[in-house]
């Protein structure tokens, strides 16, 4: 079936390898630096400054980072497969990779989306985010490749070329679409906030006199949250408040661009 493609024009390798030393990286320098953050977090006193408490911030938004990019790239790589790559037939496109190979005519792409980053670094080159595109194909399932994909950029332009009934979409439609939902999410993270705020507020520390065995008297103060509880819910809450503001700034883009 791939021979009814007609011939190879051109073939695009991606660098699925990349991936898993981003993941590595990403685990090697996230994991200490947050685990680093914690421990700060668990032994800050009320005498903390105020530089103090940002750097901890810090600390612990870069171990947070590095997990969620160690895992992207992980599934990404995964999900590829070894030895992935994607072939430009004259009649249609091959994906591919050890695990074994997929192909489609041009006129079963219905859907092309293609978002490149207007601000491409060293870091989203390096991780492949500074360009996507998705296939969505008449089936209902989708294909894509991003910029570690040997030249992406080409890629792209060669399906639009072939594809010129395909829907051209940016991928930011489902932003006004899940407006709602949107909405509703930032009010579950602000409810989630002020639950654990209540929560920490019912449970203060407490005092007590403690008869001792030698007949004294002894002041003991009881606190009403475990340090670790207290920094377990530091970081849940800097958590909430990351997703609640990403949550109003989707929103507030759709109705923008929509």
């Amino acid at each position: 079936m791939f021979d009814d493609l007609g011939p190879v024009i051109s073939r695009h390798g991606v660098a699925n390898r990349r991936r898993w030393e981003n993941a590595g990286w990403a685990l090697v320098i996230g994991v200490p630096t947050g685990c680093v953050g914690l421990w700060a977090l668990s032994g800050t006193g009320d005498g903390e400054s105020a530089g103090g408490r940002k750097m901890i911030g810090v600390l612990i938004g870069l171990g947070l980072s590095g997990l969620f990019i160690a895992v992207t790239q992980a599934v990404r790589a995964v999900r590829g497969g070894a030895g992935e790559y994607f072939e430009v037939r004259e009649h249609g496109l091959v994906h591919g990779s050890r695990r074994g190979k997929a192909s489609w005519p041009w006129d079963q792409i219905a859907t092309v989306t293609i978002k490149s980053s207007e601000t491409d670094n060293a870091l989203t080159a390096r991780l492949g985010t500074g360009y996507r595109c998705v296939l969505g194909l008449a089936d209902g399932r989708s294909v894509r490749f991003d910029g570690l994909t040997d030249q992406h950029g080409e890629l792209g332009l060669v399906v639009l070329n072939r594809c010129p009934d395909a829907t051209r979409l940016t991928g930011d439609e489902w932003q006004r679409k899940a407006g709602g939902w949107l909405l509703a999410g930032t009010a579950t993270c602000l409810a989630a906030i002020g639950a654990m705020v209540l929560y920490i507020t019912g449970h203060p520390d407490t005092e007590r006199e403690v008869t001792a065995a030698d007949g004294m008297s002894v002041h003991q103060v009881v606190p009403g949250i475990s340090d670790t509880g207290i920094a377990l819910l530091a970081v849940g809450m800097v958590v909430c408040a990351i997703a609640a503001v990403t949550l109003v700034a989707l929103f507030v883009r759709g109705r923008m661009r929509h």
